[in-house]
């Protein structure tokens, strides 16, 4: 789903629409979690909250969120401690902003569908200077199959507007490829695709609608027409609700887990 125009979203009602994130926060740190003393950098640090989370889990190190949208920043400024920090910069080279081998840890939550594939070798090259010898980065975001309905209706959408379609969200294969390019060391299951089913109320599935999912349109659009494309997809949130009644969406999760080599 990635356009040339970087999505900017409101901090701080992201934040309140963001739960359906938080309640697979366990899921992402079961794969590796921080140490007391690692250095941790959240890459698309979006609203602040998984961030500060980590700043709990390595009480002696230093966490460092990375984010390019100043509303973002602005709510995650709510979170603070001794061993937290925010940096605004652009993931293709938020390495500029940090000391080069600087982090034990990189991690990136539903940032990298965002971005067009062409930036992901960017990308994986500032995470790569970024990290130690022996340093780990672990990426969740939309892979391909992600939210199958959701593209339907953005398809729909996108073609009565006059807007160009989404496109598709990342296939492992095609990924993997650019880490071996970039020079990680992957283990077997370090390129993957996870389906979630995601609880939702109608409420909160169109409070996403809303606050996130709509810059898929309107950071192609002209900024008059931003309101009225918002609507329209609020509007279309009963075209998701599932055969069993529910609002609950299928997430299909890209889980990478790869290391820098220590030679």
């Amino acid at each position: 789903m990635a356009d040339d125009r970087r999505p900017r979203f409101p901090g701080l009602e992201y934040a309140e629409a963001a739960a359906h994130h938080r309640a697979v926060d366990d899921w992402f740190l079961a794969r590796v979690r921080p140490e007391d003393a690692d250095t941790v950098v959240d890459l698309g640090c979006g609203s602040g909250e998984f961030t500060a989370a980590l700043a709990e889990l390595a009480p002696r190190g230093r966490v460092i969120g990375v984010d390019q949208d100043p509303s973002m920043l602005s709510a995650a400024d709510r979170y603070s401690a001794p061993n937290l920090e925010f940096v605004r910069a652009p993931a293709t080279e938020f390495d500029r902003c940090l000391e080069a081998g600087v982090a034990d840890l990189v991690v990136s939550r539903s940032m990298l569908h965002w971005l067009p594939v062409a930036d992901y070798p960017a990308v994986f090259g500032a995470v790569y200077r970024t990290l130690r010898p022996g340093g780990w980065y672990h990426s969740e975001s939309g892979g391909a199959g992600n939210l199958a309905g959701l593209a339907a209706v953005f398809e729909r959408i996108a073609a009565a507007n006059g807007l160009r379609p989404p496109e598709p969200y990342p296939d492992a294969g095609t990924v993997f490829d650019i880490l071996r390019a970039t020079g990680f060391d992957i283990p077997g299951d370090g390129v993957r695709t996870v389906a979630q089913l995601r609880p939702f109320t109608r409420a909160q599935l169109a409070d996403m609608l809303r606050t996130t999912a709509s810059a898929v349109l309107t950071r192609q659009a002209d900024p008059s027409d931003a309101h009225r494309l918002v609507e329209e997809l609020v509007g279309a949130t009963d075209e998701l609700l599932r055969p069993d009644g529910t609002y609950d969406q299928t997430f299909v999760r890209l889980d990478i887990l790869v290391r820098r080599p220590t030679d």
